[in-house]
């Protein structure tokens, strides 16, 4: 009899234990996710543990839908449908939130932080998160998380780079942006905007002689074909951030807003993560062995594209911004810097 009683015990928890992912509830709430990447890219692969987590967190109360690679359209159009209501959250980047919040152009100036951990802690500080609810009561767009992709680098074919002289005479492409245009400038380089789409064919004929990027988006798009030359001057801060709709996150219940807020900081760590590696390993040994000359410049060579630089960009900021707040930017900056120099004297 007992054998037959523990027979019966299991085939009825067998029959639960198949039958109960078939027993759903609806979700309370619906959270459509897009961004521009492929699918399982180190960006899809944070959208995806931040459904994970989401999900599994609020004990499915909340659903996570992921768009990845534009389904949905682009990062301008999708950042529209964020405004909107059409979808919950989205992928920006340091190319296009100003056009949304014209003061988050800040963050795209060139050699603003000098490494992620100075970008990690600014994004933390409280005049950043003043800044950030500023944009959310302005525009109805919040920054929930952020993480870099990397920082953007010189190529070219005509000489190794390795202080702002050596930027004389070369025609180098930049997208159309006025601070990168001032940048090239101010170095003495030729700056010249090209479509993305044409790049690689003017690279391969000689209608400009270099271009600027992330380690990652140099190697995914073979420009080392085309390129000789790589310098590691990480001269511009690559941030995708994620967007929510400020509407929507007020709408959730305080616990929920938690979560989601929580989140998307796991979904921004497992991207950076990923990308710190290919930009500082992977990423550099494969273009070294596709037979790129890649040259780290010393801080000295460094401080020579910074200061070619920093004053035009901050005469170009205080035209578009407020000089006030230019001003307490740099100055922020410079107070983390003094932190991070008293940590080890």
């Amino acid at each position: 009899m007992k054998k037959n009683l523990w027979g019966l015990l299991g085939a009825t928890t067998l029959f639960f234990g198949l039958a109960a992912p078939t027993i759903t509830n609806a979700a309370d709430y619906t959270l459509r996710a897009s961004h521009a990447e492929a699918a399982d890219s180190p960006l899809d692969k944070g959208y995806h543990v931040f459904k994970a987590y989401v999900e599994g967190a609020s004990a499915g109360k909340i659903e996570v839908i992921v768009s990845p690679a534009s389904q949905l359209g682009s990062i301008t159009d999708v950042l529209e449908q964020v405004k909107a209501g059409a979808i919950q959250l989205a992928q920006a980047d340091e190319q296009t939130l100003d056009s949304f919040y014209k003061p988050m152009m800040i963050l795209a100036a060139p050699y603003l932080f000098a490494n992620d951990e100075e970008a990690r802690q600014f994004l933390a500080s409280d005049l950043f998160t003043q800044l950030n609810e500023d944009m959310a009561n302005e525009t109805g767009l919040r920054m929930l998380s952020a993480a870099s992709y990397g920082f953007r680098n010189f190529t070219n074919n005509k000489k190794p780079i390795r202080t702002k002289e050596d930027m004389n005479g070369i025609r180098m492409r930049v997208p159309p942006s006025p601070m990168s245009l001032i940048m090239v400038e101010s170095m003495g380089g030729s700056p010249t905007p090209i479509p993305w789409e044409e790049l690689y064919s003017a690279l391969q004929t000689g209608v400009v002689d270099g271009q600027e990027n992330p380690i990652g988006i140099i190697n995914d798009y073979s420009f080392s074909e085309v390129q000789k030359y790589l310098t590691i001057d990480n001269h511009q801060l690559g941030l995708t951030s994620l967007i929510i709709s400020e509407q929507f996150l007020q709408s959730l219940p305080v616990e929920l807003r938690e979560i989601v807020r929580t989140g998307a900081q796991m979904a921004s760590a497992t991207e950076y993560g990923e990308r710190n590696y290919q930009a500082r390993v992977t990423g550099v040994n494969d273009l070294k062995e596709k037979g790129m000359d890649v040259y780290f410049p010393s801080p000295e060579e460094i401080a020579t594209f910074r200061e070619a630089v920093t004053a035009p960009i901050q005469e170009f900021l205080n035209k578009e911004l407020d000089p006030a707040f230019v001003k307490a930017v740099y100055g922020e900056i410079d107070n983390i810097r003094a932190q991070r120099r008293a940590l080890v004297e």
